[in-house]
């Protein structure tokens, strides 16, 4: 009989496409979870992957039982919240986020959580998306959000927003009034520049390169440590620079402009990361618990 963290394995199987990388993310062998694969593959008489370079593609029969196996998990997620297993979760939890999901994103996640976890203490920290990672790793933190995903096996890493980059230029600079402009035209302008490891600077850098153009070292007029810094920077005229949507909104739209890069999409979504295999406190695995099904509702709309 196939079990839940059998379930579990076959998803990550079919969200990786590869039995070695999601035997990382589940923390199983290689050689285990290709044992669990035929063990259920014997029992259910069907065929679950192709196997191949291209790496392990669900079969028909395979898509059937991975359907199942989403519904099963989300109501088995579902069940395990309403029943409270989780419920009388205490002690301190600590977070660490990049700046724009630490200010605008985590709040509103934390606030929701305390209403059903009230004894938890969580002590969140800011730092660059890069750094995230590491901090996460080392153990030093729970759990964490960034701009952008890490590339690391041990993590596990899941998207749980959506967010646009614009370009913040002051009200009276002569972008304000175009709401686009060409990719080009930024080489003619001081830009404000993130610190180093800031995903959305890393956003950005990454969109102007596929359109064959890039920010001038020459023209970095300075380089700050947040969105709030950057339209400070802009609002008293020291240039132009990027920021999310989420950071404008809440900005002096009377003082400050979003404009839109011509041909250059600038959207991103925000990750919650953890290590895999790490063994945690109860706290912690609820907060794991609780983001995991917010990233289902993400992930439907």
């Amino acid at each position: 009989m196939v079990d839940i963290s059998q379930l579990r394995a076959l998803r990550a199987v079919s969200e990786t496409g590869s039995i070695t990388a999601a035997a990382q993310q589940t923390g199983m062998s290689q050689p285990g979870l290709s044992r669990l694969i035929e063990r259920v593959e014997s029992e259910i008489g069907a065929q679950l992957f192709e196997r191949g370079r291209g790496g392990a593609v669900p079969t028909e029969a395979g898509q059937k039982v991975l359907e199942f196996a989403l519904d099963t998990i989300t109501a088995y997620d579902a069940l395990t919240a309403d029943l409270g297993v989780l419920s009388r979760a205490s002690g301190p939890l600590k977070i660490i986020s990049s700046t724009t999901p630490g200010e605008y994103l985590l709040p509103s996640i934390v606030a929701e959580f305390s209403t059903i976890h009230n004894d938890v203490a969580i002590e969140s920290l800011v730092a660059d998306s890069a750094a995230v990672t590491g901090h996460v790793i080392s153990g030093d933190c729970d759990a964490g959000f960034c701009g952008f995903p890490p590339k690391n096996a041990l993590l596990r890493c899941v998207a749980v927003a959506c967010d646009e980059i614009v370009l913040a230029v002051p009200a009276s600079h002569p972008f304000a009034d175009r709401g686009e402009i060409a990719p080009a035209e930024l080489m003619e302008h001081p830009v404000l520049r993130r610190e180093a490891g800031s995903g959305t600077y890393e956003t950005v850098a990454a969109a102007l390169a596929q359109s064959g153009a890039s920010l001038s070292e020459k023209k970095t007029s300075m380089t700050l440590g947040s969105a709030q810094a950057v339209l400070s920077a802009v609002d008293s005229g020291l240039g132009i620079g990027f920021v999310t949507t989420r950071a404008l909104d809440v900005y002096r739209p009377s003082r400050v402009s979003a404009v839109r890069i011509a041909g250059t999409p600038l959207m991103r979504e925000l990750y919650f990361v953890y290590e895999i295999a790490r063994q945690r406190s109860r706290q912690a695995q609820a907060f794991i618990d609780f983001v995991e099904r917010k990233a289902v509702s993400y992930a439907e709309e």
